[in-house]
């Protein structure tokens, strides 16, 4: 029974190899999917059938729901075949791991796909599913690669098809990508060369696609593909109509060739009867400033909540339809604050299909799967549904999980499952054991979907029972409600009880509300009873549903629905933050949650000194935490952003300066201690190769662009005066900070998309002196790095031209960076600049005085200027690149490691085909629309305007030998590097160093340098 496949190159069949007991029982972080499984055990038909029948209700699957010589076979949703065929063509990808992605909304069948993917493929990959309560990233990767290798015998090696599904971090960063690079440590540790993959991870990432998603429509589809994505577009926007959200949005990046905007056209025609359609078609103007700008948007907010308005609050489906996004959030910002004055419903206010035309996309390979059916799949179960009718019988009655995805994920097919008895009992007997026990699984399968843990030993234990010696059975106790329940074995086989679906779940909360039990009663009975006795079992479950915020979300579900519920907002939510704070009392997050609900949500006066005790008190558990501490600075800087609204208001009414500068330099210096006292936090955290938090940095920069004069204030205040004037060196230091860190890194996911502005505003605000408008102060401040020169790249090279830096006469290491910098610029927009080789000569007289101990900047000019090639001119005694090499790495990690480690550091240039300064090309230049090809695309990748560079592949380490020297270069994807050899690739530079794009393996390297 226990064999997986084995890799015979002479056998046409697939064979099997047996694993023996030894290595079997190691395996302890992974459920293997074995070849033969239950092929050669005697099955009792009647367990099997219930096992499917439990399935059918509800139950988590297990591997024998898939066996289909004893079962139904299961359906294969939409997203089954598209799997299947991306995996397919991973089997043969050359890469040392690789990956597929399945985006699936909780309930709609996610964990059960990537399941049946497993067993599809289980007599050709070896299979198996990370087992969830064991998350140590190293010893998983000695595990998957036992796996794969099985023993010294390379004929016995063969791919794994690693299922991960989960949605945790390891030191912020998600479990895949810190696996990931474990994963190749291990293959590497172990000298492994192969010309397939090792692993496959089939990465389920649980996503919630009502508030926003992203399609794709590229040129050259047939009609069947378009009407495929059409089909998926409409089923986007009712699964989105569904949703809590006021506003949500559909990107549709659409290639200009595709017909992008006759198909969105064209489904807003379809759903003209279903939702209110509007369309725009205008340019946003971009030309103007940002007042005029906001006045633009704000009218178009205006006119679009009048239609809302007048069409008795219908779901407005707006269609843009143009070729810049930019100002789409601004426009969303506007709508929601108008909406936060209008009377709550049950379904989004607008659905924004944001179409945007480019001349290059790139469909990206994952797999998403939701709650709502496409027309084929709507066939599929209703054909599955006579059959399992046919089989179960009566029983089938009872499959409400299978019932609500076959019907589409209708609340009324959910809500229709709760019969009079059940509603009658909950009546009669709100107090009962038993209706508490229902209230406290539909909270949690509600708002911690996917949570399986709820141990039936612990429900039974907060029973009454008749007797001290009686201890009545679950089934017993819940006996009203046993249609609605699944019973069933977890990990470790325990006894695990859940509700059928979490779609039920909801509707059992929507009947406690409609008989006065809320959603705050049934959280407060559940920590006073249950979390109480055995705080240690509900840890997380009490974490992810009061504290961890939803996607988007400024708190967790479950309180921002409180919220919303409720006029008065927050009277319900405290106290029961409150009570999970006392509960679990040495938990920062309980404590910080509270200090953001009160500056952020409570209308008080006396709310920032509630919200600043709460931050004080998350500091005092967890004072080594520098994201706790930014808590206590951001309810300080809201404060302080209060304080200046009210001081506007009175200039805007009376017409008179404000005074009050006693209250703002008290709360700017608190808020500037506490961003101050994160900024340490955040450097000690570093010991720990954590991910640097920027928070503090930027928080200081916040407060002081609030706190500069206005002109509502009145400054004539000397001490005023000196505060002010006091701050210029730290604002000075930070602004230099984000000038390279925003420049040589990419924004993760999470970070605001407004630090750019913020930042330039406050040093404008700052260092703006006589006659200069703030543009250009802020332009000769960036004259003066190479992080501020390279955003000339992406604006008005003109200033630049006009104002740029005189040759320097010295040999001051900055200027000539700068000054080199500023000529390699301008070349890129075929301006006039010096020659490469003056400029190369300025660089070589600096190399010889002084290799060692200099800025990365400098050593990545000399690989730009110097970086050999067949048609550049011989240089005299020229700068040892390889050495070069090593310096720089050795300066990045001294100067920029700490701060930039776990971020995608941005590549500023490309070596093209060009000759002289031409040859280098901006990653935001020519190569633009190809940048996605070059990061994601493979060996195969084409760009025209790049050249591919000869090097070779030793020891997992990719070199290019020129003159006799070996110059290393990192590859971009580390698991493109599967074995020893020659290869080709682009050359790209990042501030680390030279890195190998698209590797490509080649017998014969004719046509590249």
């Amino acid at each position: 029974m226990y064999t997986v496949p084995s890799s015979n190159p002479g056998s046409k069949e697939t064979e099997t190899i047996s694993v023996p007991t030894s290595l079997r029982d190691s395996l302890s972080c992974l459920d293997i999917v074995w070849s033969s499984m239950f092929e050669t055990e005697d099955i009792n038909p009647d367990e099997t059938r219930q096992h499917q029948a439990d399935f059918l209700k509800g139950a988590p699957p297990k591997w024998l729901d898939f066996h289909t010589s004893v079962n139904l076979p299961l359906v294969e949703r939409d997203g089954f075949n598209d799997l299947i065929k991306l995996i397919e063509k991973r089997k043969g990808k050359r890469s040392l791991i690789t990956d597929v992605s399945l985006r699936y909304q909780s309930g709609s069948g996610g964990s059960t796909l990537a399941m049946q993917v497993l067993w599809r493929f289980r007599k050709d990959l070896r299979c198996a599913r990370v087992i969830d309560s064991d998350l140590d990233t190293k010893k998983l990767s000695k595990q998957v690669v036992d796996l794969f290798l099985l023993s010294n015998e390379e004929q016995n090696r063969k791919t794994v098809l690693l299922l991960l599904d989960t949605k945790e971090k390891i030191n912020d960063l998600p479990v895949k990508n810190v696996l990931w690079e474990d994963l190749i440590d291990e293959i590497h540790k172990r000298g492994i060369n192969t010309y397939t993959p090792a692993v496959i991870i089939l990465n389920c990432i649980p996503t919630d696609f009502t508030l926003m998603d992203t399609m794709i429509l590229p040129p050259k589809l047939s009609e069947g593909e378009i009407t495929k994505i059409k089909e998926k577009l409409l089923q986007q926007i009712r699964l989105q109509r569904k949703g809590h959200w006021k506003v949500t949005t559909i990107n549709l990046l659409h290639h200009k060739d595709s017909r992008g905007s006759t198909l969105a056209r064209e489904v807003l025609s379809d759903l003209s009867e279903e939702f209110t359609c509007e369309t725009r078609t205008e340019p946003f103007k971009t030309d103007i400033n940002k007042d005029e700008f906001a006045r633009e948007i704000g009218n178009l907010a205006d006119d679009l909540f009048r239609v809302y308005q007048t069409h008795l609050k219908n779901t407005v489906l707006l269609l843009l339809d143009h070729e810049y996004d930019k100002p789409l959030r601004y426009l969303i910002k506007n709508l929601q604050s108008k909406l936060q004055r209008a009377d709550q419903t049950d379904h989004p206010a607008f659905i924004i299909v944001n179409a945007v035309s480019k001349s290059f996309v790139r469909v990206k390979d994952d797999v998403k799967l939701k709650m709502e059916l496409l027309p084929e799949e709507k066939e599929r179960f209703a054909q599955k549904r006579k059959e399992i009718e046919n089989k179960h019988n009566e029983m089938s009655q009872n499959f409400h999980a299978f019932h609500i995805m076959q019907g589409g994920f209708k609340k009324e097919d959910a809500e229709k499952v709760i019969t009079e008895e059940i509603i009658k009992h909950v009546e009669m007997y709100t107090n009962s054991s038993s209706t508490r026990l229902l209230s406290f699984l539909a909270l949690i399968n509600s708002y911690v979907p996917g949570s399986h843990k709820l141990l039936c030993e612990e429900f039974i234990g907060q029973t009454e029972r008749p007797t001290v010696e009686e201890k009545p059975s679950l089934e017993m106790i819940m006996k009203p409600f046993m249609d609605l329940i699944v019973i069933f074995e977890g990990e470790q086989k325990a006894k695990c009880i859940c509700l059928a679906h979490p779609m039920i779940a909801d509707a059992c909360l929507k009947m406690f509300t409609e008989h006065n039990v809320t959603r705050f009663d049934i959280a407060q009975d559940f920590l006073n009873s249950m979390v109480t006795e055995k705080k240690n079992n509900y840890v997380q479950i009490c974490k992810k549903m009061l504290v961890t915020r939803s996607d988007k979300g400024r708190f967790s579900k479950l309180i921002i629905r409180i919220m919303n519920k409720w006029k008065t907002n927050t009277h319900q939510c405290i106290p029961l933050l409150e009570l999970a704070s006392n509960l679990f009392s040495k938990d920062p997050f309980y404590p910080q949650a509270l200090a953001r609900l009160y500056y952020i949500e409570v209308k008080e006066k006396n709310k920032y000194d509630k919200a600043r005790e709460w931050a004080e008190e998350a500091i005092k558990r967890d004072p080594k935490s520098s994201h706790i501490r930014d808590t206590l600075g951001q309810v300080h800087k809201n404060h302080l952003s209060w304080i200046w609204d009210e001081g506007k208001k009175q200039w805007i009414k009376e017409e008179k300066p404000w005074t009050n500068t006693e209250a703002c330099m008290r709360i700017a210096g608190l808020a500037i201690e506490a961003f101050k006292k994160e900024e340490e936090a955040a450097k000690k955290e570093l010991e720990d190769n954590t991910i640097f938090n920027y928070r503090g940095l930027f928080g200081f920069l916040q407060v002081c662009k609030i706190i500069h004069p206005k002109s509502y204030l009145e400054q004539t205040e000397p001490k005023y005066s000196k505060f002010i004037s006091d701050l210029k060196g730290d604002v000075e230091s930070r602004y230099d900070f984000f000038e390279w860190f925003l420049a040589f890194s990419k924004l993760h996911i999470g970070d605001p998309d407004y630090i750019r502005k913020d930042v330039d505003e406050c040093y404008m605000h700052y260092f703006t002196e006589g006659e200069q408008t703030g543009e250009m102060a802020l332009s000769k401040k960036k004259m003066t790095s190479v992080g501020g020169l390279l955003h000339f790249l992406n604006s008005d090279i003109s200033v630049l031209k006009e104002k740029q830096s005189a040759n320097p006469q010295s040999d001051d290491e900055t200027l000539t960076i700068v000054y080199i910098l500023t000529n390699i610029i301008l070349s890129q927009f075929d301006e006039p600049c010096e020659d490469k080789e003056d400029l190369q000569a300025r660089l070589q007289k600096l190399w010889e005085s002084n290799k060692h101990h200099r800025s990365p900047e400098f050593y990545l000019l000399i690989l730009l200027l110097f970086w050999p090639y067949e048609a550049q001119p011989a240089i005299a005694n020229p700068p040892n690149l390889e050495k070069c090499v090593q310096y720089m790495s050795q300066s990045y990690e001294t100067i920029y490691q700490k701060y930039l480690h776990g971020r995608y550091l941005v590549p500023l240039f490309f070596f093209g085909k060009g000759n002289g300064l031409q040859r280098l090309i901006h990653s935001s230049g020519q190569i633009d629309d190809c940048l996605e090809l070059l990061t994601e695309g493979d060996g195969n990748a084409e760009v025209e305007s790049l050249q591919r560079v000869n090097g070779k592949v030793e020891y997992n380490k990719v070199l290019v030998v020129r003159d006799g020297q070996q110059i290393k270069v990192t590859p971009h994807n580390r698991a493109s590097v599967y074995k020893q050899g020659q290869a080709s690739f682009y050359l790209g530079f990042n501030i680390r160093g030279p890195v190998a794009f698209n590797i490509r393996y080649e017998e014969n390297c004719k046509g590249h340098i």
